[in-house]
């Protein structure tokens, strides 16, 4: 059994543990790519199910188990003149240095945001890393833009979270599969992992 993980906070370590739990001699292996890597993957049959957002680009032969929605949220520096509450709108950010993702649906969805409401930022970053992202707001040279699910692990004191509003986007969060036959193991660790999830 396979899987991809680009929203891995949602897994761990909930689910290896009730994998392991479960069904102590399947071997499972965890991949880390990017949602358009793993619906490849899943239309290739080269893995077995992934987490993973729907867009535009997930086709309408993988079966999709709905687990939540993810905010889109901008991280700032403490000392920005942004950072005083809870929730940014999007206008706040026009002619501000911005830094995304340079891969994947996170971009297209935050691009087409942009374009639909004549919104103005300047995308001057797009990384490949996290980390990367977050040192550009440490260094007061960006705010980054990405899903909420990619900070919940954040504990640095000089960076902050922010809602993104007017417009809100999201993005959904599903466990996705083709319509492929599963050994009745592999099948029986699908229904424990969706269990596991939606808990």
């Amino acid at each position: 059994m396979a899987w991809c993980l680009p929203v891995s906070s949602l897994l761990f370590p909930d689910v290896p543990t009730q994998l392991n739990l479960h069904f102590p001699r399947l071997n499972v292996e965890f991949y880390d790519k990017t949602n358009d890597s793993l619906v490849s993957q899943l239309m290739n049959n080269e893995i077995d199910f992934g987490v993973g957002v729907l867009d535009s680009s997930v086709p309408r032969e993988l079966q999709l188990f709905t687990l939540q929605d993810d905010p889109f949220v901008a991280v700032v520096h403490r000392e920005d003149v942004l950072a005083g509450g809870f929730h940014l709108p999007w206008k706040m950010l026009n002619n501000r240095d911005i830094a995304v993702f340079s891969k994947g649906n996170i971009q297209r969805l935050v691009l087409a945001t942009l374009e639909s409401h004549r919104l103005k930022p300047n995308i001057r970053y797009q990384v490949d890393y996290i980390e990367t992202l977050y040192g550009l707001v440490r260094s007061k040279l960006a705010i980054a833009i990405l899903p909420h699910l990619y900070t919940v692990h954040l504990r640095d004191p000089d960076l902050m979270v922010l809602q993104l509003q007017q417009p809100a986007l999201t993005r959904t969060v599903s466990l996705m599969r083709t319509s492929q036959i599963l050994t009745p193991m592999v099948e029986s660790a699908f229904t424990v992992l969706l269990k596991t999830l939606k808990a």
